[in-house]
Formats: structure tokens, sequence, C-alpha cells
């Protein structure tokens, strides 16, 4: 492991492996490790789409440091643009200190982390591989917090934000979009919202809410107005990411995601993740009561957003 101190711990396999403790003890070491990356990368998408688990698979490479939830944009409004504590020359190194911290306290304590301290409903560890660590440097920094990324930017007055964080750290932005059936993502949102998630794990068991499911729509279908326009913006520097296709087609997945951020995708790193990217994809349409007119309603607004298209309500994946 390269340019921090750590500690040992023992992994499943009873082998000895290394986890850092502090980033650096020195500033000119740092500054150098974040001079060399080439590429920003921001998660856009929607709450409950598979989020956590690609950028927890692109953590583990050993040139990708991807932070959770620090949620760059709200950040940089109150941190970066309000407080005259970080001159403009050294914004780019707090930031990255930042997602590089938040990346090494995930991967020690938290859901990325062997034998987690958090009482989580998943584990997102990649065992073996590098979450919240590098090899040599750092070519791509990033952080995941896809929802609220794009929630931001449906206000016109966010994309000052976006331009000015672009503007300092000089480098790309890149943007990984992560899309699941609407009518699936749209159901466990609201799941998630009416606290219902364990009610319908049992066979058989629906939840038939119509008002909340209502309010997930509009939601779900604002965020997917906002993807666009920074699809529209961005071009070639969005990918879409299909969250099934992390479980059915992982190596593929892999593949064009290092593509995408300009990274070689070792044989070690393929087997590795791929060891966690097994079953079956989330399918939730089936434990909530939709309306025949909630039905139409997401059916006709699928058809205006072409990374939707291929989607239905009888449409599985495979």
């Amino acid at each position: 492991m390269q340019g921090t101190p750590n500690m040992t711990q023992h992994d499943e396999s009873g082998l000895i492996s290394e986890v850092p403790t502090t980033l650096s003890s020195s500033a000119e070491d740092l500054f150098k490790l974040y001079d060399g990356v080439e590429t920003f990368v921001m998660f856009i998408g929607y709450p409950r789409s598979s989020h956590s688990l690609v950028a927890a698979i692109l953590d583990a490479h050993p040139e990708i440091i991807i932070a959770n939830e620090y949620h760059v944009l709200r950040t940089w409004q109150g941190k970066f643009r309000s407080s005259k504590e970080v001159e403009r020359s050294f914004k780019k190194y707090q930031l990255f200190y930042d997602l590089h911290e938040l990346s090494v306290r995930d991967a020690t304590f938290g859901r990325r982390a062997n034998n987690s301290l958090l009482n989580v409903r998943y584990s997102y560890q990649v065992p073996g591989l590098w979450q919240g660590r590098y090899f040599k440097g750092i070519k791509v920094i990033g952080d995941k917090k896809g929802g609220g990324t794009a929630n931001a930017l449906r206000n016109k007055n966010n994309w000052s934000v976006l331009y000015e964080i672009q503007e300092v750290l000089q480098i790309p932005i890149k943007f990984i979009h992560v899309i699941r059936n609407p009518f699936d993502n749209i159901a466990t949102i609201m799941l998630r919202a009416t606290e219902s998630r364990d009610v319908v794990k049992e066979d058989g068991v629906t939840v038939n809410m119509t008002e909340e499911l209502d309010l997930a729509i509009k939601s779900y279908f604002s965020l997917a107005a906002a993807n666009q326009r920074i699809r529209e913006r961005y071009g070639n520097a969005v990918i879409d990411i299909q969250g099934h296709n992390t479980v059915l087609k992982p190596r593929e997945t892999l593949q064009r995601l290092c593509d995408h951020l300009g990274v070689t995708c070792s044989e070690d790193y393929f087997e590795k993740c791929s060891s966690i990217l097994f079953g079956v994809p989330s399918v939730t349409r089936d434990k909530v009561v939709w309306t025949k007119e909630q039905k139409e309603q997401v059916t006709k607004q699928i058809k205006n957003f072409s990374f939707l298209k291929e989607y239905s309500f009888d449409e599985y994946p495979k």
C-alpha cells in the first residue's frame, strides 16, 4: 500500500491485511498525490438504484477513490464558497482530502469494512482489494450521492456551483448514471419513505398506498428530467449503467466503467468484484399495489427519456 501509515487486521482467510489509520503526515506528499488525479467523478440518478454497490466496487480499484455520500454540491456551497478558511488555491486539495478521508473511514468502520461496526442492512466490502486505499497513485476521485446530486441540479442556481468546481479542479468531470426499472425504483422509494420494506418481505404481502406512490412517481420523474439535462450538457462524459447488469453482467459492466474512467481492469479486480456481484436483481414493483392510472402514467413518462425506453412494467431483468 502506498502513501499512508497503517494498522493490521485479519481478513476472512485469517491473513493479515493493511488498513490505513491516517492519510499522511506530509502535506507535500498529499499535494503531489492529488496533483496526479486525472478525473473527477460524480454519480447522478435516483435513490435506491444500486449506486452504493457501484461506488463500492469502484472504490476497490487500486487507482480510484470514491467517497460515500459526501454530497459535493451542497458541501462546496457551505464549506468552500462561504468560508474563508480555504484559500482558492487549496480548494482542490481540501476537497480531495475530504473525499479520501471519507473513503478510508468507510473502509475501516463503515459499510465497506470487514466486520462492520455499524448495524447495516447490506455490506459492500470487496475482500482482498483496495477500498479506502490506493496503489502507487490515484487517477480518479469522486463522490457517490446520485439522487442528491440530481436533486440539487433541479435548481438552476446550483449549476453555477458545478461550473465553479470544474474551474477550480481543472480536470475533466465525468458522471455515472445508475438506472433501475422505473417501476422497481419508484416502488422502492415509496417503501423506504413509508418504512414498509420489512413488511413486504413475507411472500404475498403488498402495500397499498396510492397517495404515497403518486409522490414517489412525481419525485422520480423530476429527477429523471434533471439527469436528462446533465446528459445533454455533458454528453459522452455521462455513462448510463443499468443496475441489474452489475449482477447479471458484472464483467461487462466493470469494463464499461473502467473504460469510461480511463483506468485498467485487471483479472484480479474482475474476479474479486464479481465475487460479491451475484444473486438476482431486486424486483419490488410487485410489492406495491398500482392503480391502472398509475401504471399508464409511468409508462407514458418513460417514453420521454431515451435512457428509460427499454423498461416496462412487464419487463424483468435478464
